[in-house]
């Protein structure tokens, strides 16, 4: 009797011990199956060649068949914005959709956006052209306004950068600022892992283009543009590529890590189209990473990451192909293209 009143406690506190993960999981459920049922039509090859093909932006237009993306303007330029409002408005829905425990992660990536509004604002700024944008985070709409009036106060305040500075060291210190906000965002355990590992691989991505891109252009003073605690790349491995001036012995350094691969394969294309081969190997490797994510974390964020990043490159891909058009250049913008 006694060993039968034993059996059930135990079965009563392996079921209690239980609930916390079924709870999580009914918490996510709705909003994952929402997401893995939004197909990335914008990141597949054919639909990419069949918009590439358009001959003037309302044939473009008329083939954006979409859901998600609803464009309108009669130039690239609103056309851009239109696509960055569909985006904006994507990210709102995965937000509302997912448990209150991870909005703050949403929250944050739609200041990511903004934050693209902003570095578009400052070159603009810089080159004496004027910029009119529609910005719905208060903070970056202060700081761009500001910069229409010739002043740069909050810049200076918020993001610790001057438009004394070059272009590109702005550039990466805001991009520091917002990773550094997504690395320190603190979630529910069961996400923690998930957003902890997307955040810094997609450090380690954006090192191994700076370090590339720095050595391909002659760039001096690249160490400035890293941002520490990558996900792979340890401390010492960086130090030892920014000392390399060789491109292809700075990917025979990086064998042993998921980034060698991907970047191996790109060397031929790498010989025609130069460093921006590479970029598109590691855009590559970071959706596939985000998959990798989704998969090890589904009754979590992991699959809202990857729908994320799914768009993003899907935005990116709509916002070069329309340029493209409008410039009738999209062989030039084909290479650009994340497909």
């Amino acid at each position: 009797m006694i060993f039968e009143i034993f059996i059930a406690i135990a079965g009563i506190g392996a079921a209690l011990s239980l609930l916390p993960s079924l709870y999580m999981a009914a918490k996510f459920s709705y909003a994952n199956a929402r997401f893995s049922a939004i197909e990335p039509i914008f990141l597949k090859e054919k639909e990419i060649a069949r918009l590439l093909d358009c001959k003037n932006l309302d044939e473009f237009k008329n083939n954006v068949i979409s859901k998600d993306f609803v464009l309108y303007g009669e130039n690239a330029a609103q056309i851009q914005e239109s696509i960055d409002e569909s985006y904006r408005k994507i990210v709102i829905m995965a937000m509302n959709d997912s448990p209150k425990g991870v909005r703050k992660f949403y929250k944050l990536w739609l200041k990511k956006i903004e934050i693209e509004k902003l570095k578009y604002s400052i070159e603009k700024k810089m080159h004496g052209e004027e910029f009119d944008l529609k910005v719905f985070d208060d903070e970056i709409k202060e700081i761009i306004e500001e910069l229409k009036r010739g002043e740069e106060k909050k810049l200076r305040e918020i993001f610790n950068v001057s438009l004394d500075m070059p272009f590109e060291e702005i550039e990466r210190e805001i991009d520091k600022k917002i990773i550094n906000e997504l690395l320190e965002l603190n979630l529910p355990r069961h996400s923690r892992k998930a957003k902890n590992k997307f955040v810094r691989s997609m450090i380690d991505i954006m090192n191994i283009k700076s370090i590339l891109r720095g050595r391909y252009y002659g760039i001096k003073h690249i160490e400035k543009n890293i941002i520490p605690h990558g996900w792979e790349l340890a401390e010492w491995q960086i130090d030892r590529l920014l000392k390399i001036d060789s491109i292809s012995e700075i990917i025979s350094l990086l064998e042993g890590t998921s980034y060698y691969p991907p970047l191996k394969e790109a060397i031929v294309d790498f010989e025609k189209e130069g460093v921006v081969a590479f970029e598109r190997a590691l855009d590559k490797h970071l959706l596939y990473i985000s998959s990798l994510i989704a998969n090890e974390n589904p009754l979590a964020i992991g699959p809202g990451i990857r729908f994320l990043i799914e768009k993003e490159f899907e935005v990116r891909n709509l916002k070069a192909i329309s340029k493209g058009i409008e410039e009738k250049m999209t062989n030039l913008v084909k290479p650009m293209v994340i497909a």
